[in-house]
C-alpha cells in the first residue's frame, strides 16, 4: 500500500504541469492516462483475481487525495474510477469476466447520482433508455454503468445499475 501511495506521490509534479491543459480541453491528457495504467494506480480497488491490488475502502480516499495534490480533475477522474471496480466486483461473475475477461485494463464511467433513465424487464435482462446528465471518464473508458428506474408499466418496481459497453450507447458532448 505504501508503495502504491508513493507512486501516486511521485506523479504530482507531472500532473500539475499538465493541470492547466486538463482543465482547458475538459478531459485527461493521454500522458496522465498513460501514466495511470503504468503505475498501476487504476487497479488499486481491483479484485486480485483480475490483476487488480484489491485496497480496502479506504483506499478510494488515499489515492485521489495524493493526485489531487498535482491536479484536482485527475483526483476526481481517479475516484470515479476506481469506485466503478469496487462496485463491478459486487456484480455477478459473468459481467466481472465480460468487462475484465477481454479487458483486465477496461475502465468504467457512471451515470449513477441518480436513475434518470428507465427500464423494463427483457429476456436475459433490461431494455433501457434515457438521457444522463453527465458521466465522468466517459470518454476514456469502455464500459458505463447506468441507473435506471424499472417500471411495470406506470408503477415503479425496481431501480438497477445497468452495465453497458460503449457500443450500446450515444455520448453527447454538452458540457459547455
Amino acid at each position: 500500500y505504501e508503495e502504491a501511495i508513493a507512486r501516486a506521490r511521485s506523479l504530482v509534479p507531472a500532473l500539475r504541469q499538465r493541470a492547466a491543459a486538463a482543465e482547458s480541453a475538459r478531459a485527461m491528457p493521454a500522458e496522465t492516462l498513460a501514466d495511470l495504467h503504468a503505475s498501476g494506480l487504476l487497479r488499486t480497488m481491483q479484485p486480485r483475481r483480475w490483476g487488480g491490488m484489491e485496497y480496502d475502502f479506504i483506499a478510494y480516499v488515499d489515492f485521489p487525495l495524493e493526485l489531487a495534490r498535482g491536479c484536482a480533475s485527475t483526483g476526481w477522474n481517479l475516484a470515479n474510477l476506481q469506485i466503478h471496480h469496487w462496485m463491478l466486483a459486487l456484480y455477478d461473475e459473468r459481467a466481472q469476466q465480460e468487462v475484465w475477461g477481454a479487458d483486465p485494463d477496461a475502465l468504467i464511467a457512471s451515470g449513477i447520482a441518480f436513475p434518470q433513465g428507465r427500464g423494463k424487464k427483457a429476456d436475459g435482462g433490461f431494455v433501457i433508455e434515457g438521457r444522463w446528465n453527465f458521466s465522468s471518464c466517459v470518454n476514456l473508458a469502455g464500459w458505463n454503468m447506468l441507473a435506471v428506474t424499472v417500471r411495470d408499466g406506470d408503477r415503479v418496481v425496481d431501480h438497477r445499475m445497468c452495465l453497458l459497453h460503449k457500443s450500446q450507447y450515444q455520448v453527447v458532448d454538452d458540457w459547455q
